[in-house]
């Protein structure tokens, strides 16, 4: 493992100093020595900590197993290996530079890729508070096949620090090793080992998290893309309902869509196993880097992600969330503006916009006027912004209401300087630097910018703590559940009905969530 763990005695729970004056803290499940940090003065950064015995040799495609070190000091002071990915992430973060005009070769990376992946990350504010502080844990994108705990707008010293919450950053298995395993087919078989590890590293956060000063009767969940889809998949498995109190969904809605059953994922990791076989190995005696490659090859267009097994996902996520069975949760949800454009192919957006209006002839008349009023690339932008992330996410707003919890909506439309004119506009992912304070260098970030961050960053907070992103009673965002109203994000602040409610309800007429 990456975190070393050094054999010694357990003292009683407690915090204390090492011999170079890193932060100790005694917990449950061991003795941390983290990194002294001088915005966190009170606390520290305990980076790479093991929440799970390394899934590799004979727990390939198993579930997380825990690991015995209560008796163990893990000098949880560097990064963990990512889990097996590849490029993906690596090459998305290049290409967004060179749109901004920087160098692609800054791009993040991380520090190595391994299946030995099973680590989170703990920023805190203060090791030993007068009252436990509000704890939130994030759950990265990245399609389920890339991304990692720790890219550089992840990084969660500044949140805690400026807002006095304890930021836990998480790993979870990925494509191929996180979605898919032998013998996929038969109930009972375990074929979710991404998901398995999140809550894992939640179950190891209730266990734990109060040594690090955090409260672990207060734990908000949040996450973007993949991320905010495993979120709503969690909102809807009452087994974990005791690991969180409040969620935050950016640009999610995408996991009420189909998902994949155990046919399918058997016939995907055939395919895989074929391929592997044509190579001269097999899925238990490939290495990792073998499995990449055949999956990249033979599974290019599968759906990772959750896969309906009748076990840990027992129907598909969209008839749990209509019939209502989700755990409560006080929720923040929301999307971008433009959350599709970056994805478009300039040479096929005419045929891929007739594609979509055949295939969605209810809206086709309101998609029409949109692309005389827009153009054609904004008017495919909003169509699939709304089918894959904004009317499910506002779905989800609705059903959450019903269930006697705060709601709060929100669309982020703010677009750096110089976005619009390279085809970004507000981009998927473009909310998560303002959320943490983690302006890249090669981001352009005026004033504009930094005052969005400090309405975000305490919002978030405010939210993780109280349950409301409101100051008291001075109220800036409105309940979407008692008013229908969502708060829009920009330069300046505005509320009004969500943007592309018409062409939700005409998508899915049997919903009236959001409809104006």
């Amino acid at each position: 493992m990456v975190a070393a763990i050094l054999l010694g005695p357990l003292a009683a729970c407690g915090v204390s100093q090492g011999t170079d004056a890193s932060p100790v803290v005694y917990a449950t499940d061991g003795t941390f020595e983290g990194v002294a940090q001088p915005n966190l003065a009170e606390g520290g950064a305990f980076l790479g900590i093991p929440f799970a015995m390394p899934p590799v040799a004979e727990l390939r495609w198993q579930p997380p197993k825990l690991i015995s070190a209560a008796n163990a000091i893990v000098m949880a002071k560097s990064y963990a290996p990512a889990c097996v990915q590849g490029d993906y992430t690596t090459a998305w973060y290049a290409d967004l530079i060179e749109a901004f005009g920087g160098d692609p070769l800054v791009a993040a990376t991380p520090a190595g890729e391994s299946e030995d992946c099973l680590y989170l990350n703990v920023w805190s504010p203060d090791l030993a508070p007068d009252k436990p502080a509000p704890v939130m844990v994030w759950i990265h994108g990245g399609s389920y096949k890339g991304g990692w705990s720790y890219e550089p707008n992840y990084v969660g010293e500044k949140l805690s620090a400026q807002q006095g919450v304890v930021v836990v950053s998480i790993a979870y298995r990925l494509g191929p090793f996180g979605y898919l395993g032998p013998d996929a087919d038969t109930a009972g078989t375990p074929v979710n080992f991404g998901l398995m590890d999140q809550i894992t590293a939640l179950e190891w956060v209730q266990r734990n998290i109060a040594a690090f000063g955090g409260d672990p009767d207060n734990v908000t969940i949040f996450g973007e893309s993949a991320g905010a889809a495993s979120v709503g998949t969690l909102l809807t498995m009452p087994e974990t309902a005791h690991l969180y109190g409040r969620a935050i969904s950016e640009s999610g809605g995408f996991e009420f869509l189909y998902r994949p059953n155990r046919a399918e994922a058997a016939a995907a990791f055939g395919d895989l196993t074929k391929k592997l076989e044509a190579d001269g190995t097999s899925p238990f005696g490939a290495t990792a880097r073998q499995i990449l490659d055949a999956s990249n090859t033979v599974l290019a267009n599968y759906d990772f992600g959750p896969v309906v097994d009748g076990d840990l996902v027992p129907e598909q996520p969209a008839l749990t969330l209509e019939a209502g069975h989700i755990n409560p949760a006080d929720l923040i949800i929301g999307t971008n503006r433009d959350e599709w454009l970056m994805y478009l192919d300039p040479d096929t957006i005419s045929t891929d916009l007739a594609d979509w209006k055949t295939n969605h002839p209810a809206a086709a008349e309101l998609v029409d006027g949109l692309s005389e009023k827009y153009g054609e690339a904004s008017a495919l932008d909003w169509a699939e912004t709304a089918e894959f992330m904004r009317c499910p996410g506002l779905r989800l707003a609705s059903v959450m209401s019903q269930q006697d919890k705060s709601v709060y909506v929100y669309e982020f439309n703010r677009a750096r300087s110089g976005a619009m004119d390279v085809g970004l506009g507000s981009y998927h992912g473009a909310e998560i630097p303002y959320v943490f304070d983690t302006h890249d260098n090669w981001l352009p970030t005026d004033t504009a910018d930094h005052n969005i961050t400090a309405f975000m960053t305490s919002a978030w907070a405010r939210f993780a703590r109280t349950g409301s992103p409101n100051i008291r009673t001075d109220t800036v965002w409105p309940d979407y559940g008692k008013t229908g109203i969502v708060l829009k994000i920009d330069q300046e602040r505005d509320t009004g009905k969500p943007e592309g409610a018409s062409l939700c309800a005409s998508m899915f007429p049997s919903d009236s969530a959001g409809s104006e």
